[in-house]
């Protein structure tokens, strides 16, 4: 009887362990109470963390003010990036500057009282590096540490010249791990489809990664090519590659459509949605949905976004954490 009592209690504290560990990718699974959707965004450089929360994906108001102004690097802020790890604490990436080898970090419990902005050296052993960009942040329950995924410029010759011409930058995607912002692996590869890609977005689906990505290839805006410039997916058995089985583009369709960059991606019962910016003519942040990861539906039109927001990034949250962030910022 001890023995299967013993047996029974490791199984449940492993489960106990387990079980936040899985709920805190992308989108974390919160005990009890309602859910919310908080949206972290920028529009100024130099402006800071922008938040803007939902109910239901569709329908956006912004928390007023900067949530974090950007003390390191070249202080800005682009691209703000924020998950939940399995111990509650929320931790931030950010793009410091156009040109620079580091990204951002910072970490709060609340989202409201923030801790010491640091320089998180990612590239310091590739010095021609030419920047950082679009940083983001994926928990492994399975390896219990952080993934950091982001596009670099890197210089050096491993990469030929873009093959088509007038393709300006040559960006591939890179990836560290580690368990407390502070020791990092050896920057690697994660994704390489023999073309110039900036922006990628790892999501879980079932028993396989989806990768979305902007396709960073030149358009020659006198005839409207739609093939580039647009978010593609791929797909990969480990969050750490490879990757292949690339797609055609899933936004952009038609002329004015394409130029977006900055996908980000969360699944809502069957439907996988990914959201993008579109940055060309008219500036919107839009959407596309699908149920079976081959047709997409653009439903930029349903959406209603803050004026102004960029690339950012979509979190469940409780909703108590949103009411908190919305009092403390409205001053009601």
């Amino acid at each position: 009887m001890r023995k299967k009592f013993s047996a029974c209690l490791r199984i449940i504290t492993l489960v106990s362990v387990i079980l936040p560990a899985i709920g805190c990718q992308n989108t974390p699974r919160m005990k009890g109470g309602k859910q919310g959707y908080l949206f972290s965004s920028f529009h100024d450089e130099d402006y800071g963390l922008l938040l803007a929360y939902s109910e239901d994906l569709y329908h956006w108001k912004q928390i007023p003010g900067s949530h974090l102004k950007p003390k390191v690097g070249d202080k800005i802020m682009r691209d703000p990036f924020i998950s939940r790890g399995p111990d509650g604490i929320y931790h931030m990436v950010w793009t410091t500057g156009w040109a620079r080898r580091d990204i951002g970090y910072a970490n709060t419990k609340d989202l409201i009282l923030w801790g010491e902005q640091r320089l998180l050296p990612l590239m310091k052993s590739k010095p021609k590096t030419k920047n950082c960009w679009a940083p983001k942040i994926f928990y492994d329950p399975q390896r219990r540490h952080w993934q950091i995924v982001w596009s670099s410029w890197v210089d050096d010759g491993t990469f030929g010249e873009p093959n088509l011409p007038h393709t300006s930058k040559n960006h591939r995607i890179w990836y560290v791990t580690t368990k407390d912002f502070e020791a990092f692996s050896h920057p690697e590869l994660l994704f390489d489809p023999g073309y110039s890609c900036i922006d990628a977005y790892l999501l879980p689906a079932g028993h396989e990664y989806l990768l979305f990505f902007k396709d960073e290839r030149y358009n020659d805006s006198q005839v409207f090519t739609p093939a580039h410039q647009n978010i593609r997916m791929a797909r990969g058995k480990s969050r750490y590659g490879p990757f292949g089985d690339i797609s055609e583009p899933i936004t952009g369709k038609g002329p004015g459509k394409w130029h977006n960059e900055g996908p980000c991606s969360l699944k809502l019962g069957d439907t996988y949605y990914v959201f993008y910016d579109h940055h060309s003519g008219e500036e919107y942040f839009g959407a596309v949905k699908s149920k079976d990861l081959q047709n997409w539906q653009d439903v930029s039109n349903q959406m209603n976004f803050p004026e102004g927001f960029k690339h950012g990034h979509i979190i469940r949250v409780p909703k108590r954490v949103v009411d908190k962030l919305k009092k403390v910022h409205s001053g009601k």
